[in-house]
C-alpha cells in the first residue's frame, strides 16, 4: 500500500503545478501590463504553505476592466463608466498552454518547454 500512496503523492503534486486559472491582486499597472500576486498559497505535500511569486510583465486584455454607474451631472440619468484595472484591484487570470513571451507580440515561434505556467498567465477580468 505504500507504493499507491507514494504515487498518489506523485500526482497529485504534478496536478498542482498545473495551472489553468487563479485570482491574483495587481500590485502595479503600467499600459497593458501588470504586475501581479497570486493570492493563493502553493503548498508542496508534506510541506507548509507560502505565497506564490509575484508575476511581472503579465499582460490585461484590452477589454479587461469594471463597469461604474453614476449619476450624469448634466442629465440626471444614471450613466456608466468603464474604468481600467488599476493597482488594489482583484482580477481573474488564465494561464495559457504554452510560453506566450513571444507570441503576445504577434511573433509566430515554437515556444519553449513547459506548460500552464504562472509566467503564462494573463489577466481576463476585474473581480
Amino acid at each position: 500500500m505504500a507504493n499507491i500512496s507514494y504515487v498518489n503523492d506523485i500526482i497529485e503534486q504534478a496536478l498542482l503545478n498545473v495551472h489553468t486559472g487563479f485570482i491574483a491582486r495587481i500590485v502595479n499597472i503600467k499600459g497593458s501590463s501588470a504586475t501581479i500576486q497570486p493570492l493563493s498559497m502553493n503548498k508542496s505535500i508534506g510541506g507548509d504553505a507560502k505565497p506564490q511569486a509575484v508575476i511581472t510583465s503579465c499582460p490585461v486584455i484590452n477589454s479587461c476592466g469594471k463597469f461604474e454607474s453614476f449619476t450624469c451631472p448634466t442629465t440626471g440619468n444614471e450613466c456608466m463608466k468603464f474604468n481600467k484595472p488599476q493597482a488594489g484591484d482583484l482580477v481573474f487570470c488564465m494561464c495559457a498552454d504554452r510560453d506566450i513571451s513571444e507570441t503576445r507580440h504577434g511573433t509566430m515561434v515554437a515556444p519553449r518547454s513547459g506548460h500552464h505556467e504562472l509566467s503564462f498567465a494573463v489577466v481576463i477580468g476585474v473581480l
